[in-house]
């Protein structure tokens, strides 16, 4: 039996719903964090970037085994040990990861957002309108022992307590850098040597842990936080 912490977030809105847990075989506990249950801090932190600080951080404030972030888009399919299906999952490394669904590299990533935000796309816009995206790609080739050679989807991973130290760079990185967290996972992976393993299929389309309801999510959210 392992300790399973679950952790989720939904800022700026109303929460659209709570996620479903259950174990047979595990201790599991969920935390959702939400403007009801969190200090707003409307005037110095954006809803978006609120949500990072459990989504990297949870570890700070639960003592567990393991850890899974879902974002607020994430449903968990019913009548499944959501906890075992993970734990299967990881096999012996302390981090299991979806794949990105688009792209397979941070530079790709960053073209497609620069490439958006240029056509003025309103999805784009609300999340990454003036970060400085471009900055951090260079700054990361600049570094001789980066290797671009890997993509994750952010919106659902599990890792156990013993790689804190990568959340928490992590973390960091999103603070210094930009928000678009996905693009900054791949570099303090590579820099940790840490192994991972992958979740079958991806986070936005169908697979065997949950389903992905975007749009159902963004319609609680308060004009101008969308995504939080």
């Amino acid at each position: 039996m392992a300790r399973v912490h679950f952790v989720c977030a939904h800022f700026g809105g109303q929460v659209p719903w709570k996620p479903h847990i259950f174990s047979e075989k595990h201790d599991v506990t969920l935390n959702y964090y939400h403007d009801l249950n969190s200090p707003s801090r409307h005037l110095s932190m954006h809803p978006r970037f609120k949500s990072k600080i459990p989504k990297m951080l949870e570890w700070k404030n639960v003592e567990s085994d393991w850890y899974v972030w879902m974002d607020s888009s994430i449903k968990p399919h019913r009548g499944i040990d959501l906890a075992d299906q993970i734990l299967l999952k990881v096999q012996d490394n302390p981090l299991c990861l979806f794949r990105h669904s688009k792209v397979n590299t941070i530079r790709e990533e960053a073209y497609r957002t620069i490439s958006m935000l240029r056509k003025n796309h309103d999805y784009f816009n609300m999340r990454y309108l003036g970060e400085p995206l471009l900055d951090q790609i260079i700054h990361y080739y600049g570094d001789p022992d980066f290797i671009d050679n890997k993509l994750f989807s952010t919106n659902f991973f599990a890792y156990h307590r013993s790689i804190t130290g990568l959340m928490e760079q992590w973390f960091n990185e999103v603070v210094h850098w930009t928000i678009q967290c996905q693009v900054s996972l791949p570099y303090v992976l590579h820099k940790s040597g840490i192994e991972y393993s992958l979740f079958d299929g991806f986070t936005h389309v169908t697979n065997d842990l949950f389903s992905w309801d975007w749009r159902n999510r963004e319609k609680n959210l308060i004009k101008g936080w969308e995504g939080a």
